[in-house]
């Protein structure tokens, strides 16, 4: 049957190719996309962090578009048991506490998905605040891919201002629905999950989300078309409806359009080191997480295992409560403009520390001359030019903050270095920021920071080897 409902949606569970190695689309295709279907707005939710917030910004904002900012945070309850673990000296990641504790090691390490949106400015600002402290305090992983972690009660203690969806299929409700067994590392079945024992923890957990977020809490619903997911989607229905909490339904998209799920699977194989067709790579392996209509999610449920006991009310209500979430959101304004953070007295420090490294090389008392630019200059005339012109930008903290990461990462016994244009800077020779002298081989500065360039910010690119 043709869809004859509504076209309007808001996607509220989104991916960008700013969730590395997993999201394909770009914030620009995806403004693009809504403003040629009308959309009114649509929420980015990124995997663990919310980088892709100032090119999302414009996108949306040239398409005149209300965009929503949120993340897909790494959620995961046992957080603070693994600190407390850690404080009394075990170590969760051995091998042997492993064997000896399967279930709670199993509860440790893996993590939960939560998508989080944001109602208002300060909901953004307490999203950031919960991003950094998961970096800070919450990082863990036992293998070199780490995960930035928030549990239960850090995520109460900044809950204003935001919205919770009960997340994908790996959140903390879809999870215990579909988690049959206890298994170890080797894949070996530990004990067996009943159904019943399986309803009381997603349970345990719609009230507590319930209890603490009230009305801003939905019960989101996908359609992967994956293992599990139907049992998942009805029972998460029949529990909203129990608990009176709002279904949302989400598609969780990471491309375009169906066929670039072929890339997305690439990308993943990138990320885990193994080729595309190995039974190691971790992947939903289903092409429907792409940017879905209405009437496609539609067609998707009608008739369907997913629409089984329900009619098409359920599915408007599930469309039409991300219609009602997107009205609760503010159109959140952001300055975009470069945050430096300033250093106290910063340019009579830079002009301290360029003469100090002239004079210790000698290179304030060479009177040769170097065509820099199409100007004849010593080393002495090149770092007044420099100087004046980084100065007069009001770019010295910037170079000064420069000089102490790549001071850092070589502290570090990192291969780090910086590299591009950059290279034509004598201040950065001089500050130890790159390692070339560009008198020596003629390198133009002013390609670096020309005289004529505008406030926008510099950007001296640096690379870290494995």
């Amino acid at each position: 049957m043709e869809y004859q409902g509504s076209s309007d949606f808001v996607h509220l569970h989104s991916h960008t190719l700013y969730s590395m190695l997993d999201g394909v689309a770009s914030p620009a295709q995806y403004a693009e996309a809504c403003y040629k279907r009308k959309y009114q707005a649509m929420a980015i939710t990124e995997h663990g962090h919310m980088a892709s917030v100032p090119e999302a910004y414009a996108a949306f904002k040239q398409y005149g578009i209300k965009y929503i900012p949120g993340c897909e945070i790494y959620y995961n309850d046992f957080e603070l048991k693994r600190q407390e673990l850690l404080a009394s000296g075990i170590n969760v990641r051995s091998q042997e506490w492993r064997k000896e504790n399967p279930e709670l090691a199993g509860r440790i390490i893996r993590n939960r998905h939560l998508t989080v949106i944001c109602k208002n400015k300060t909901g953004f600002e307490n999203l950031l605040k919960l991003t950094t402290q998961a970096y800070e305090t919450g990082l863990f992983g036992v293998s070199i891919k780490q995960y930035n972690r928030i549990w239960f009660e850090k995520l109460c203690e900044y809950r204003e201002g935001l919205i919770i969806l009960s997340g994908c299929l790996n959140g903390p409700v879809s999870h215990e629905l579909r988690t049959k067994s206890i298994v170890n590392k080797a894949g070996d079945v530990i004990r067996e999950i009943s159904r019943k024992e399986r309803l009381e923890n997603a349970i345990a957990n719609i009230k507590k989300f319930k209890e603490a977020f009230g009305e801003d809490y939905y019960i989101e619903l996908q359609m992967p078309g994956v293992e599990g997911d139907m049992f998942v989607f009805q029972t998460s229905i029949m529990l909203a409806e129990h608990f009176k909490i709002k279904t949302v339904l989400a598609n969780d998209s990471h491309y375009m359009e169906r066929k670039d799920f072929q890339i997305q699977k690439i990308m993943m194989a990138i990320a885990q080191d193994v080729t595309v067709d190995s039974p190691d790579l971790f992947h939903t392996n289903s092409d429907e997480q792409y940017f879905k209509q209405r009437s496609e999610l539609w067609s998707r449920y009608n008739g369907t295992e997913y629409s089984k006991g329900y009619t098409a009310r359920e599915f408007e209500l599930m469309c039409d409560h991300t219609l009602e979430i997107a009205d609760k959101c503010e159109n959140i304004e952001f300055d975009t403009d470069p945050k430096i953070p300033t250093i106290v007295d910063a340019d009579n420090e830079l002009r301290r520390l360029v003469a100090s490294k002239l004079i210790s090389l000698g290179l304030h008392k060479n009177e040769l001359k170097y065509l820099i630019d199409g100007r004849e200059v010593t080393y002495l005339d090149q770092a007044k030019i420099e100087l004046n012109r980084f100065i007069e930008k009001g770019f010295a903290s910037y170079f000064l903050i420069t000089k102490n990461i790549i001071e850092y990462g070589k502290e570090q016994g990192w291969p780090f270095t910086a590299r591009g244009s950059a290279g034509g800077s004598l201040i950065c020779y001089l500050l130890n920021i790159t390692s070339v002298d560009p008198l020596s081989w003629g390198l133009s500065f002013d390609r670096f920071l020309a005289p004529s360039r505008g406030g926008y910010m510099l950007n001296v690119k640096m690379t870290k080897g494995d």
